[in-house]
């Protein structure tokens, strides 16, 4: 074996593992970024089931014409409109004003919850059942 062999194998080895080392902060990045999604997607998921059980909310969309909204809303076109904070995230909440299903006895009114940080991060729908 020479001495430029040597060098050679040296050279090629050296590029292979820095290009092998590159991937690896790339891929602590994406599994932060992922925990991120997946912390948010449970956060929402919590809020979502709060608010399908919060009482208030139920008695509030049964009669309507009480004052104030529950909880600060207002009303913005044909939603209520909650802001609020968890934890980290910025949580909007809107609840659709009139019933989405004509069922009988119970009506459901559209949930839609965005949780924001900067920018919209996770949100969901679903239904509060009076």
């Amino acid at each position: 074996v020479t001495l430029v062999e040597v060098l050679v194998s040296i050279t090629l080895l050296s590029i292979v593992l820095i290009t092998i080392m590159n991937i690896f902060p790339q891929m602590g990045m994406m599994n932060k970024h992922n925990e991120d999604k997946s912390q948010a997607i449970n956060a929402v998921k919590e809020l979502l089931v709060e608010w399908q059980n919060a009482q208030d909310i139920k008695d509030f969309l049964v009669n309507q014409s009480v004052s104030p909204i529950p909880r600060g809303g207002m009303l913005v076109g044909n939603d209520y409109v909650f802001t609020d904070s968890n934890g980290n995230y910025d949580v909007t909440i809107k609840i659709k004003k009139t019933s989405d299903l004509s069922t009988f006895p119970s009506k459901a009114h559209v949930i839609h919850i965005i949780l924001k940080n900067g920018k919209v991060v996770s949100e969901t729908q679903g239904y509060v059942i009076i």
